[in-house]
């Protein structure tokens, strides 16, 4: 199902893949003891996928570099990615 958080950018239509936090939006915005909860939620999955991954002879981690759609930028970026097959 597409993102709605897409609509009206460059990736509208698209299925989300990939959940970003802003780990100072984290500490800003979200009260100590959810955030608390949530990181030793979000680390119990973490280690189930690693364990997965593992599994499945993958690394256990793999690293990403995150750009927010409205830099100004990011056409060109865009256009590196579909050149390398790695947008749509």
């Amino acid at each position: 199902m597409p993102e709605s958080a897409f609509k009206g950018t460059v990736k509208e239509g698209f299925e989300r893949r990939f959940t970003v936090i802003n780990e100072h939006d984290l500490q800003r915005y979200v009260p100590v003891q959810a955030r608390e909860s949530f990181e030793v939620k979000l680390n119990n999955v973490a280690g189930w996928i690693e364990d997965g991954r593992k599994q499945d002879g993958k690394q256990p981690f793999n690293n990403y570099i995150v750009i927010n759609l409205d830099e100004p930028y990011i056409d060109e970026v865009i256009e590196i990615m579909k050149r390398n097959g790695h947008w749509g």
